[in-house]
C-alpha cells in the first residue's frame, strides 16, 4: 500500500473528527456518499434519511467525543476508492469526566468531485468491554 493511502485514510478520519468537534450535522452528512451504510455499536443506518438521523444524534448528544486512533491500516486502494481499518479508543467527555473504551472501525471511501466520501462506516466497541 502506498504512503498516500495511509495519509488519505488519516485525512478522512480527521475530517470526521473536525465535523464531530464542531457538532456540524450537515458537515457530517456531507462526508457520506448517497449510497452509504453506517453501522455503529448500538444502531445502523442504511438510507440517506437514516444516516442523517444517526448523525443528528451524534451532533446533538450532550457528551463530546473523539477518537484516539493509534493504528490505521489501509487494505484496499484503487483509483477512486480506499478501504481501511482504524484501531484505537473512543473518548467520551461530560460533566462527570472522561471515559475511554477500545474502538475499531472499517471504512470504505470513494472519490467524488467534492473529495472523499464514505460509502461504508462500521465502528464498534468490543463486546467484552461494553
Amino acid at each position: 500500500m502506498s504512503p498516500d493511502a495511509a495519509a488519505d485514510a488519516r485525512s478522512i478520519l480527521q475530517a470526521l473528527q473536525t465535523a464531530v468537534d464542531a457538532r456540524d450535522e450537515d458537515g457530517l452528512v456531507a462526508l457520506f456518499d448517497t449510497s452509504a451504510v453506517l453501522v455503529g455499536t448500538g444502531a445502523d443506518a442504511r438510507t440517506v434519511e437514516a444516516i442523517r438521523d444517526y448523525l443528528h444524534a451524534i451532533a446533538t448528544q450532550p457528551e463530546s467525543f473523539r477518537w484516539d486512533w493509534q493504528e490505521v491500516v489501509p487494505f484496499h486502494a484503487e483509483s477512486g476508492s480506499l478501504g481501511f481499518a482504524a484501531f484505537g479508543e473512543i473518548v467520551v467527555t461530560d460533566a462527570s469526566g472522561e471515559r475511554r473504551a477500545p474502538f475499531r472501525a472499517t471504512l470504505l471511501a470513494v472519490q467524488s468531485d467534492k473529495g472523499w466520501r464514505l460509502r461504508q462506516f462500521h465502528g464498534s466497541i468490543p463486546s467484552e468491554f461494553s
